[in-house]
């Protein structure tokens, strides 16, 4: 009963004095909503690129052109040496070498222009093949895919990312249409399902064309990947052990990298968790500084109510009364302002969702919310134990 009566004159005394309470709980409420809305970013591009890593599927393999010993350097020039690179006919012979093998090249544009009559926008083009649907785990809102025949016929046509879709055509079908692309024109036979931002960008953008016919517009054969999974019945450590023989023979001196899904999807763990430590520890100094203010308006409360802690030892209240009922106001503002805070860091993440990946974790609530309470507690002590040490004879007496 006693810890009752604490509680309510410490919820009384906030009450009667709400600017300054207010002010205290500004502090928690915008480190607690930092702490929810920032770590969101980071779970939410975990979330993403594991999703498209897991699309693709784990027991997929990537090969890249010069041999490299880390995962991280598997797609770009550090570290290694392209003496042969790897082109599309190397694709088709591992083909032709592995019947029933699933395998995509990646070779890209850096940029074009897609024009459908005075609506021009910049795009990456990318050269595929018949399996890139199945390679890359990508599903077709409209449509349908590219065919052997398509492929092997240069055939002018074009495959669209939901987003180029839209601000091509807007509400309109597209299939059948076209589009003059790399001063070609293109006629229009699928359309992808949005696929968000994966692990190679932002897909939704892309235009996707026979790679034979972008080997032929562009006079480049060099692949950036070959993407590939295993046939029936064939482990994905087989295939790799199969397409290094094959490859090495091919080209004389084991000139490429071969690296797993699940490779990938520990480096984005690692990544991933790094960023969201960083940004956590972020939303935690936001909350000291929250803590700090709090000791700053509690120690000035202080100051304020001397005589009012003088009156009430006077009456009888003993050191641990006082004591208690400081530290609770500390622990209220903190309680409320980490309730509000997970409040608007919630809302806050999910409008942010529109503009870039966001994942909300219980996690990063209930550090948020506890963190709160904890800082209520440290940064309360010493405003409450120097409330409780004051002499009342010198409090009666303080003006």
């Amino acid at each position: 009963m006693k810890i009752l009566r604490i509680l309510r004159m410490a919820f009384n005394s906030l009450r009667l004095n709400r600017l300054r309470s207010i002010l205290s709980t500004l502090g928690i409420i915008v480190g607690v909503a930092s702490l929810i809305l920032i770590t969101s970013f980071g779970y939410g591009a975990q979330r993403e690129i594991l999703s498209s890593i897991n699309k693709i599927g784990s027991d997929a393999i990537i090969i890249t052109p010069g041999k490299v010993s880390d995962v991280r350097r598997a797609f770009s020039s550090i570290g290694s040496t392209v003496t042969k690179p790897i082109t599309y006919y190397d694709l088709k012979f591992l083909k032709g070498q592995i019947p029933g093998v699933v395998a995509t090249p990646s070779l890209t544009t850096a940029r074009a222009t897609v024009k459908v009559g005075a609506n021009e926008i910049t795009v990456t083009v990318s050269g595929v093949n018949e399996d890139f649907l199945v390679a890359l785990g990508y599903d077709l809102a409209l449509g349908r895919g590219f065919t052997s025949t398509d492929v092997n016929s240069f055939m002018n046509y074009a495959i669209l990312g939901s987003k180029i879709a839209n601000d091509l055509f807007g509400t309109e079908p597209p299939l059948g249409k076209s589009i003059t692309l790399l001063n070609t024109k293109f006629y229009i036979i699928g359309v992808l399902a949005p696929q968000g931002n994966t692990m190679f960008g932002s897909v939704d953008r892309n235009v996707y064309i026979p790679i034979t016919k972008l080997i032929s517009l562009t006079n480049t054969n060099s692949l950036g990947a070959i993407y590939m999974k295993p046939p029936k019945g064939m482990s994905k450590d087989v295939l790799i052990a199969l397409v290094t023989t094959l490859l090495k023979n091919r080209h004389g001196v084991e000139n490429f990298t071969i690296s797993d899904m699940e490779q990938f999807a520990n480096l984005a763990n690692t990544a991933t968790s790094i960023l969201t430590t960083a940004l956590t520890l972020i939303g935690l100094i936001a909350l000291i500084v929250g803590g700090i203010g709090i000791m700053n308006i509690m120690l000035a409360t202080v100051a304020e109510r001397t005589r009012e802690i003088g009156i009430r030892k006077a009456v009888g209240a003993n050191s641990m009364d006082i004591l208690l009922q400081f530290l609770f106001e500390s622990i209220v503002i903190t309680v409320v302002g980490g309730m509000i805070g997970i409040v608007i860091g919630v809302l806050g993440a999910q409008l942010a969702s529109r503009l870039s990946p966001t994942a909300i974790t219980p996690n990063s609530i209930i550090v948020g919310f506890t963190v709160s309470v904890a800082v209520g507690v440290f940064f309360g002590v010493y405003p409450a134990v120097k409330a409780s040490k004051l002499n009342p004879v010198e409090a009666l007496r303080y003006e």
